[in-house]
């Protein structure tokens, strides 16, 4: 037995996933990670499919994701990895990919199919392709829990048990719908998510005075990153080393700046590729200079857009780059320094 099996059978009993997993000849470092989180199998193997990518091996990462696929740890774990596949196969050039993509996402879509967190992920990745009938249908799916109750009711929850609802409000928004009452009580939670997020970057002169500093970071979301590089709109080493290290050096960037000004209220907002070029088009602006997201912030976001998002979150709750993992557990992890 060689030495990836051997970690492999570490990590469990010998089941179809952990066979299918020794053909993958996968790397030491990810099965001594299965073997001591063998509780976090599903979100062990999606981390190593994501730095696959980041890597430009998508042939390895298409491979892990079909297994996760075919052998899931939950079937949540399943469907999280027919996203991420879709998602794999669509950015290829071959049209038999791209068909499969379609045929996979139909699949998600078949009623009563789709749990509510893949269905949040798979939202995302809608509305970044502009397709937003599906992306409210992923969205009502991801919120049905809370449209089940009456809108009156939902007043007391906290804002990240109602997240659902304002990624819900605006699909709705871009439809052309008339708001309904869980779309009040989304516009609710983003104005007040957005009054701690909008604002300009600090100013000296603010600071001198002894006001309360407001900043708010403009990144590319996880669905525009791809499409953000390969259009020339990100660069550098971070960039190039894809997603999760652009996230983690704004993570760090914005601890440095909390340390240098403390007490200020920050924020993130994650855009797409053609917020920024469209707007850079018409304001004359370079889409590819950094300040221009940051101008775009400034200018175009009104207070209820529900993509921002304080900073930092609680550790428990969701990580602000949309990972899908806690943030104790992504950007706020203290390995992140």
């Amino acid at each position: 037995m060689n030495e990836h099996a051997s970690s492999t059978a570490t990590a469990g009993d010998d089941t179809p996933l952990t066979a299918a997993l020794r053909e993958l000849d996968l790397p030491s470092r990810l099965l001594d990670d299965l073997a001591a989180h063998p509780d976090d199998t599903g979100g062990v193997l999606m981390g190593s499919a994501a730095e696959l990518r980041r890597a430009g091996r998508a042939t390895r990462a298409r491979r892990l994701l079909e297994t996760v696929r075919e052998h899931p740890p939950t079937p949540e774990d399943g469907q999280y990895a027919s996203v991420e596949l879709a998602d794999l196969l669509r950015k290829g050039q071959d049209p038999r990919d791209t068909a499969e993509a379609e045929r996979i996402t139909s699949e998600l879509l078949r009623p009563g199919r789709l749990g509510q967190g893949p269905a949040d992920l798979l939202g995302e990745y809608m509305r970044e392709l502009e397709r937003w009938d599906e992306a409210l249908l992923c969205f009502n799916i991801a919120a049905r829990h809370l449209l089940a109750e009456p809108p009156e009711e939902l007043a007391e929850e906290d804002d990240l048990s109602l997240s659902p609802l304002v990624n819900r409000l605006l699909a709705r928004m871009k439809l052309g719908l008339p708001r309904d009452g869980h779309d009040e009580v989304a516009l609710v939670v983003a104005q007040r998510q957005a009054e701690d997020a909008l604002e300009l970057p600090y100013e000296e002169d603010r600071l001198e005075k002894g006001d309360p500093v407001r900043e708010v970071e403009a990144l590319y979301s996880r669905a525009a990153f791809d499409g953000a590089r390969e259009r020339g709109l990100l660069s550098g080493e971070t960039a190039e080393h894809g997603a999760d290290a652009y996230y983690r050096a704004a993570e760090r960037s914005l601890r440095e700046r909390d340390r240098e000004h403390p007490g200020a209220r920050r924020g993130v907002v994650l855009h797409g590729v053609e917020d920024i070029v469209e707007f850079a088009e018409r304001s004359g602006l370079d889409p590819a200079d950094d300040d221009t997201a940051l101008i775009w912030a400034e200018r175009e976001l009104t207070a209820d857009d529900p993509r921002l998002r304080s900073w930092p979150p609680g550790r428990n709750e969701p990580c602000w780059c949309a990972s899908g993992r806690k943030y104790k557990k992504c950007c706020g992890s203290p390995s992140n320094r």
